[in-house]
Formats: C-alpha cells, sequence, structure tokens
C-alpha cells in the first residue's frame, strides 16, 4: 500500500471513490472554502475537493481527504464493512516504522528569514474564528523519559511568519509531555506534518494508553511499516510521505491569546492563553500541496474521528464485556452501545468501561441488539420504552472532560451520564413488541390493491 499523499491523491482522482472534483476558479481562504465544503454537504455530497487556485498562496489545496468512510477504507484496501475490524486489528498487532535516509517532503527545505507561515493558504472557516488556522497538521513528539512518540492533532493559530498558537486538551498525552519538559525548564520539540495519507490521519487519531505508540497502528493499518525520516534540526522522525513538515519547539512558561475556533462540538470554543510554537525549519516536497480539513462540523472533520473512536471503544468496552455488539458516536462526546445482555449490571458495566477508554466521552447509552443504534429515532423510542430514570439513569458527577465541552463549568469537568435503556429484566421476558405476521406482509403486495397512479 502507499503511503505517500500524493499518490493517495492520485487513486483517488482515478477511482473517483465518494466523488473527486477539482475546481479552478480562484477561492479566498477567508470563508469561501469552507462555504463550498458545506453547500456540497447539504446537498449530501462529500467529494475529495482539489482547489486549484488559492488567493494569496501558491499552493493548491485538497479538502475532505478522510470524509466519507469509503473513502478511508479504500485507502486502506478494505472494504467499508470491514474498515473497524482492520483498525481493531492495527491496534492489536502494530508494525513498528522503519527509517529512511531521504525523503521528497525535504526537497525544499527553509530557515530563518525564509520561514513564511503567512504563505501557508491557512483558513478561517466561520465569523467566530480568531485567526487562520492550521487544522490538518499532525503534531509529533517524543515522552524525554521513554522516548515514545505522540501523535495528535492540535489546531494550530497562526501568529506570524514564524509562530503558531496551539491548544492542548489538559489531559491529553500531548499536554502531558509538554507538562514534563516544562517542569525541566526545557522546550519541547515537536513536528508538524501537513499533507498524510489516511492511514497516518487514522493512527494520529487513535486513542489508547499513555504508552501505546501510534506509529505501531499506522502500521499495523498499513500491514506494513512507516517509512520515517530524520528532521533537519530537531531530534524527531516524520512521514517520508507527508507533503510539508513544520519543524519546531514549543516554548516553556510562555502563554499568549489563542482562540477562539470552530469547534466539532458547534461552537466557537477555547480562547485562552496558551503555549506557542517556534517554528526552527519548513521543508516540503517540490510544488507541495497544502491539505485541509474544513473546521466546526465539516462531515471530514466529525467522521476522520469517529472512524478510530469507535473501534478503541468498541475494543475497550468488549475486553470488559464480550457481549458487546457493536458501537456508535452519533454525536460529540456521546456514545451508543449495543450488547446482549446476560445479567443484571452488565450494561452498567460497559458504560463504566466506555467512560475509563477516553475522557471526551460524557453520555453513553445501552441498548439491545433489537434497536438499530444507527437511527437516533430507534434509539430514542428505547430510552421512552426501556428506561424508568431512577432505576436505569446514573450521573458520575464532576470529573475531568473536554475542555471543548461548552457546557463544562469550570472548563474541563464535566458530569458523565449512564443511560441503561435495555429491557428489563431481558428483552425475552419484556413486553412483546407489535408485529404484523410475517407471512402476511411477505405476501401482501401493493401493486394488488391500489391504483396505479397512486
Amino acid at each position: 500500500m502507499s503511503e505517500d499523499f500524493r499518490a493517495f491523491l492520485k487513486e483517488m482522482e482515478e477511482t473517483k471513490e465518494g466523488g473527486f472534483i477539482r475546481i479552478k476558479k480562484e477561492v479566498d481562504t477567508r470563508y469561501e472554502v469552507a462555504a463550498i465544503v458545506k453547500k456540497l454537504e447539504e446537498a449530501r455530497k462529500v467529494p475529495l475537493i482539489i482547489f486549484e487556485k488559492v488567493k494569496g498562496s501558491s499552493m493548491p489545496v485538497a479538502a475532505n481527504c478522510n470524509g466519507t468512510r469509503g473513502r478511508v477504507a479504500h485507502a486502506l484496501g478494505v472494504p467499508k464493512k470491514e474498515l473497524e475490524k482492520r483498525i481493531i486489528h492495527a491496534f492489536r498487532n502494530p508494525i513498528p516504522p522503519v527509517e529512511v535516509s531521504s525523503s521528497p517532503v525535504q526537497d525544499v527545505v527553509l530557515m530563518g528569514d525564509d520561514i513564511d507561515l503567512t504563505k501557508f493558504p491557512a483558513m478561517m472557516y466561520h465569523d467566530t474564528d480568531a485567526a487562520p488556522y492550521i487544522t490538518s497538521g499532525i503534531v509529533f513528539a517524543k515522552d524525554p523519559d521513554t522516548g515514545v512518540y505522540n501523535l495528535s492533532y492540535n489546531r494550530l493559530m497562526i501568529k506570524g511568519k514564524d509562530r503558531l498558537g496551539i491548544f492542548m486538551t489538559v489531559g491529553k498525552h500531548l499536554n502531558a509531555i509538554y507538562s514534563k519538559m516544562e517542569e525541566l525548564g526545557k522546550p519541547l520539540e515537536v513536528a508538524v506534518a501537513i499533507g498524510n495519507h489516511p492511514s497516518v490521519s487514522l493512527g494520529a487519531l487513535a486513542i489508547g494508553p499513555y504508552d501505546e505508540e501510534e506509529l505501531g497502528i499506522i502500521g499495523g493499518l498499513k500491514e506494513s511499516p512507516l517509512e520515517m525520516v530524520k528532521c533537519k534540526t530537531i531530534d524527531l522522525m516524520v512521514p517520508a510521505g507527508s507533503e510539508i513538515v513544520l519543524e519546531a519547539e514549543i516554548e516553556p512558561f510562555t502563554r499568549e491569546k489563542e482562540g477562539p475556533f470552530s469547534e466539532f462540538t458547534g461552537y466557537a470554543l477555547g480562547e485562552g492563553q496558551n503555549p506557542v510554537l517556534h517554528i526552527k525549519a519548513i521543508t516540503h516536497r517540490h510544488n507541495p500541496i497544502y491539505q485541509d480539513i474544513c473546521g466546526g462540523q465539516s462531515r471530514e472533520h466529525l467522521i476522520m474521528a469517529t472512524i478510530p473512536m469507535e473501534a478503541n471503544y468498541l475494543r475497550a468496552v468488549q475486553s470488559a464485556v464480550p457481549e458487546v455488539r457493536a458501537v456508535r458516536v452519533p454525536a460529540p462526546f456521546t456514545l451508543i452501545i449495543s450488547m446482549k445482555k446476560k445479567y443484571e449490571g452488565q450494561a452498567r458495566l460497559a458504560m463504566l468501561s466506555a467512560f475509563n477508554a477516553d475522557l471526551y466521552l460524557k453520555h453513553a447509552i445501552v441498548v439491545d441488539p433489537d434497536i438499530d443504534i444507527n437511527n437516533l429515532q430507534h434509539v430514542l423510542w428505547a430510552i421512552a420504552t426501556r428506561v424508568q430514570a431512577e432505576r436505569d439513569i446514573f450521573i458520575v458527577p464532576r470529573v475531568r472532560g473536554s475542555s471543548l465541552d461548552p457546557s463544562a463549568e469550570p472548563v474541563g469537568v464535566t458530569d458523565k451520564m449512564g443511560i441503561d435503556a435495555t429491557a428489563k429484566p431481558n428483552l425475552d421476558q419484556f413486553a412483546p413488541i407489535n408485529q404484523v405476521p410475517r407471512e402476511v406482509m411477505e405476501r401482501i403486495k401493493l401493486e394488488d390493491y391500489l391504483e396505479k397512479d397512486f
């Protein structure tokens, strides 16, 4: 499997998986790209888009690269229905990366006065965004004690030619690594890779234990080692197949205003005093292609995070409750679990396991296998008819959650709620569901009873 971003784009243009379009008319990074993406979504279309001419930049822009499950599955070489299985396989069977001596991502090396982030086609998506943001950059860092790499997506606010504001969620791994370095009074070296194959994107979004290295998960997704090349100015390696790399340090004890930004919750969030990246070098391919992930509740922003998130929840919950069959993340901070309940208390155990798997999770709902977890109306019907609040709802108050939850007060402190929407004591002994006999449903043909012009 290719791990090269350009090879991925070429394959998508040839196969048209999920749609592929080129827009030749000039677009503005201020709101116009976001408007085009949004209008396409309103028409229920999520094509991979190449914006060939972007105002103020020489770089073309690729958007919606991870916008559909089918496109991501195709990039990994599996059918869409096998995508979750491949991700869980990668969690369980990581393949370490390998170092290569050179890469096209270092064809051009910019340092000193040649560094200029303002030439990037960084976007403003909504009228609440504080500045242009880099959204598709994967941040690479190493734990100072173990040397284990951490990969994460963090919003990056352009603050000048060589400076970026960064938002790090308290409780997440990058923040923990930065805190270690700050206690030592030292800067944290980071690299930001832009323009990445979907296998790298999914791996960077993997949620797991602190010492679980995402680089191995990427290898598992690809079923081959990720090729990496040493940075020019810092002690890190980055994917050889990326388009652009920013080599940087996050300064200790420096905080500057960052945000607000249009987040996946649908709200402008996170204005505060946050750390700053100082760029030491920019490397890129000749004529680089800039990858963008449209901010806010764009389809890509939501789907690319949800895919590995669901796989992680499934492996975590099944390890405690093997009877769990499937999970879905239908909205921010919310999980629906389908399971064949065997005994009292098992549904609550499944929800507690899910809460333990990811601090972002705030609401968990368990339903019986007869409920379609992809149909929210069906899930609400189960809640309406199988739940008694005192018996079936529990709350874990005042625990750490997402710093991007607009309802949290203070920031990042939230209540977690579990809803057991399974039939009590079990589905077999619950009130029978109304059904027209199957034989009659199969026998009746509407055309035998209705006029042709109905």
